[in-house]
């Protein structure tokens, strides 16, 4: 029998789990609702809960799990045994690594949520083969994670990869949630690319109360105006970001995730084309641009990929 782990991605609403074998093969998958009441004080128990309830007090072969891989919406302390901050759940230096070893007799390591999807998108994904790669993933906000020669690129304070808080030049002023002004992801997240649509369509005749990216992409490919202006000016304000992070570490792969990769070429093909504008002449048509693979499982499958590498090489940590 191969031996598996137990890969988990902490979201704000949803806890995702999924036993997984050193070869990649998910064989068996499950969620809970993120309670976040009382700073999220409860979701460690959760977990433990959650694991002992669907795996190892049953038979699906717990002789045969070796670790736990668990992706987190927040920064790890340089140790790895803290989340550092996880603003959604209302963590502040929480020792989830710690308590959950404690709880399971099982090595658990940490990493940040984007990082995981990255590493996931690299193993299994859009980068298969790659090993140097930048990837985005554009929601709500804007998050990221960098792929170096195989490895994350985690920084000195665990922030490395926070593509979405670039700063970004315009005579607006918005205000993101990290409490600085103009980050990218105050444009070029679903939620930007709204507010950018909204401002545009003075009027409202398209633009009323509960519309979505999805529609401005439909109104895209019907050819309105209003909606080109929205998308160029979102995919304008990414794609200087990325040429810039292109120039600096001249990968070989972007891959993009999140709600708005769902639109495809309609985003790609732009966003392609206002990088290769701006990245060095030799890097010019010697990268790709991709849509993420992985979905909602890219940073199971990063976590439980992070932990493999962790175990090769005990020393690095």
């Amino acid at each position: 029998m191969a031996k598996k782990m137990i890969g988990i991605d902490i979201g704000g609403t949803e806890i995702k789990f999924a036993l997984i074998d050193v070869y990649g093969n998910i064989s068996k998958k499950w969620k809970i609702k993120t309670d976040a009441a009382d700073n999220g004080n409860h979701i460690p128990n959760a977990i433990i809960r959650a694991i002992n309830e669907e795996i190892l007090n049953g038979t699906d072969g717990t002789k045969d799990i070796i670790g736990i891989g668990i992706g987190v919406p927040g920064p790890i302390s340089q140790n790895g045994e803290l989340v550092v901050k996880a603003v959604n759940l209302g963590w502040s230096d929480m020792p989830l690594k710690l308590v959950i070893e404690k709880e399971l007799q099982l090595p658990v390591i940490l990493l940040n949520d984007a990082n995981a999807a990255a590493l996931g998108e690299m193993w299994k994904g859009a980068a298969r083969g790659k090993a140097n790669l930048v990837f985005v993933t554009l929601g709500t906000g804007v998050g990221g994670g960098i792929i170096l020669n195989g490895e994350v690129l985690n920084g000195t304070h665990s922030s490395g990869g926070e593509i979405g808080h670039i700063p970004v030049q315009s005579e607006e002023q918005r205000v993101c949630g990290c409490g600085n002004i103009n980050c990218l992801e105050t444009y070029s997240s679903a939620n930007g690319l709204l507010k950018t649509m909204s401002l545009l369509d003075e009027k409202k005749q398209l633009t009323k109360d509960g519309f979505t990216t999805i529609d401005i992409f439909d109104w895209l490919k019907e050819g309105n105006a209003l909606a080109e202006q929205a998308v160029q000016k979102t995919v304008t304000h990414l794609g200087f970001a990325l040429a810039g992070i292109m120039n600096t570490i001249d990968v070989e792969e972007i891959v993009v995730g999140g709600g708005l990769s769902e639109a495809g070429d309609l985003l790609l093909e732009p966003l392609k084309t206002v990088i290769d504008r701006h990245v060095f002449p030799e890097i010019r048509g010697n990268y790709g641009v991709k849509k993420a693979e992985l979905g909602n499982d890219a940073g199971i499958y990063g976590a439980v990929y992070a932990y493999l590498t962790a175990q090769q090489h005990p020393n690095e940590r």
